[in-house]
């Protein structure tokens, strides 16, 4: 492929291999009705997804989530307003979600699936399309799980991650999948807002996110192996969600097949135990990551809807457990022993 490249002279720009790319993430991943759009990362794909609807103003997002759903949405020139999550699923929480599109005017949404995991949108979609607003799921993580067989319909736009440390890496890169009638203005935010040939006319203005052809060839590699892929991260996460069973003060995902674990999320009892279980994790040679935190409710900046107490707390406890696909099952079995050791030794204090 990288011969193939040189060949063509084509290095970006929606070249032949970024359009093998989308075509094979689109059979593999997508809905009848949808069109896949690469782009240089999955931040850039959600400013470009923003772009591609043809609103500006205020967007909506939930408080409980990574500073890029923020800086997206910022460098798309429009305004976050943050809101509160539910406490159990940790999404926006819908009573939030239809009074702040009622009392702020904003027209547009953006959900986020924490940790990659599947949701069910249903009744947030539905809020949304009452009042009007236009949606963009943040879904970093979860390229790969399970999706709805058609998509979600007009208006809605989906964003994928496939930087580095996400399960379908390629190093930088991401992918947008939204409804088919959207693929010349998503193409158009990722190329200065200039229209292809033949094509409508796109966003008012845009910026230069388009994947790289070398990008893309790592990607359609990256597709022959996916699967082995995720098996393995599934079984990984299986074998923390067991093996937590044994500790009822400490909440984890019991539905391993509704992602494909780039982490593998725990909600601990206090920040303290928390703060533990990170310093006692390293001293073992285990590097125990915090994520969403801290809530975006409390960046600076930043207009909040109402108070976020929920996602301000899971923020201070929650910790993520290291996953992979690439060691063998004695290596897995040795890191999950060093991780509940720790964890452990942090709830014993």
């Amino acid at each position: 492929m990288l011969e193939e490249i040189h060949q063509n002279g084509w290095y970006s720009n929606f070249g032949p291999l970024t359009r093998r790319l989308e075509s094979g993430l689109l059979g593999r991943f997508g809905g009848d009705d949808e069109s896949c759009v690469t782009c240089c990362n999955a931040t850039a794909g959600l400013s470009a997804a923003l772009l591609a609807t043809g609103r500006t103003g205020q967007v909506l997002i939930p408080a409980f989530t990574f500073p890029a759903s923020l800086g997206a949405v910022r460098a798309a020139g429009m305004t976050p307003i943050v809101a509160d999550v539910d406490p159990a699923i940790w999404i926006l929480r819908e009573d939030l979600l239809d009074a702040a599109l009622a009392e702020t005017g904003a027209s547009m949404v953006m959900l986020v699936a924490p940790f990659g995991m599947r949701c069910d949108w249903q009744a947030a979609l539905a809020i949304c399309r009452k009042r009007g607003a236009a949606v963009v799921i943040d879904n970093a993580s979860g390229l790969g799980g399970p999706r709805p067989s058609r998509g979600f319909g007009e208006g809605v736009f989906e964003v994928f991650s496939m930087h580095a440390t996400k399960p379908f890496a390629v190093g930088e890169g991401g992918a947008i999948f939204a409804h088919r009638q959207y693929d010349a203005a998503l193409r158009s935010s990722l190329n200065f807002a200039l229209s292809t040939y033949g094509a409508p006319q796109g966003p008012s203005w845009g910026f230069n996110g388009k994947m790289s052809e070398f990008h893309a060839a790592i990607g359609i590699v990256q597709l022959s192996r996916f699967e082995d892929r995720v098996a393995r991260r599934q079984a990984c996460a299986a074998l923390y969600r067991d093996r937590l069973g044994a500790y009822p003060e400490v909440v984890c995902p019991r539905d391993i097949s509704c992602a494909p674990w780039q982490c593998f999320p725990i909600l601990l009892p206090s920040e303290a135990i928390a703060e533990s279980f990170i310093r006692i994790a390293y001293a073992r040679g285990v590097e125990i990551r915090r994520y969403y935190r801290p809530s975006l409710s409390r960046w600076p900046d930043t207009r909040r809807f109402a108070a976020c107490p929920v996602a301000e707390n899971l923020s201070d406890r929650l910790c993520v457990l290291p996953v992979r696909a690439l060691t063998a099952g004695g290596e897995t079995d040795e890191m999950a022993g060093l991780v509940l050791d720790a964890l452990d030794c942090a709830l014993a204090g």
